[in-house]
């Protein structure tokens, strides 16, 4: 129906126009066709107007609200935006600030840390030279052992062959004695 009617408003003033006549052999327009004229614009107008209002109106409330809408998410991105260049700004700003102390920091550990273990090499290395030391000291004393051992059993042998070789009955018999009294006592 309201296709029907847009229409009829649109071809009426061709259907007025033609209703009109031709023209005067003058040259000139009547003031009545002019009239005619003049209220089928208006009322084409008004019939536009009055059947797409509704939508141009929706239209553009629509077309406002979404520039709101963007506007608004813009402005909040924008905001976003600021604040975290202010805080990366803030962040460089420390980080400049900062770095000669953290780079001193890092060379007294540095130098903490070679001081450290310097000191531990010094310990272990003393501890290897002391146990070096007491190790060749046992070892040169059991070998002084060893030998004492070697050279009394040698020196016990050596007593012995002399003993049975050189030694006569009454010379055994001399030694027991002075064993007996040597024992007793």
């Amino acid at each position: 129906m309201k296709l029907i009617l847009n229409l009829l408003v649109l071809l009426a003033p061709a259907a007025v126009f033609a209703a009109g006549g031709g023209h005067h052999g003058d040259g000139h327009i009547p003031t009545s066709t002019i009239m005619f004229q003049a209220i089928n614009l208006t009322i084409l107008f008004a019939a536009i107007i009055y059947f797409t209002k509704d939508a141009i109106v929706s239209f553009f409330a629509g077309r406002k609200a979404a520039y709101l809408e963007a506007a608004q998410k813009s402005a909040f991105a924008r905001e976003q935006a600021e604040k975290e260049f202010v805080d990366i700004k803030n962040k460089l700003a420390n980080l400049d600030q900062t770095r000669e102390e953290n780079l001193r920091k890092a060379q007294t550990h540095a130098e903490d840390l070679k001081k450290q273990i310097l000191d531990e090499a010094n310990d272990v290395s003393k501890r290897i030279k002391n146990d070096a030391e007491l190790t060749a000291r046992l070892e040169v004393q059991r070998a002084q052992k060893e030998l004492r051992t070697q050279l009394l059993q040698d020196s016990v042998e050596a007593a012995r062959i002399v003993l049975t070789k050189d030694l006569g009955s009454s010379d055994q018999q001399k030694l027991q004695k002075d064993f007996i009294n040597n024992v007793g006592v």
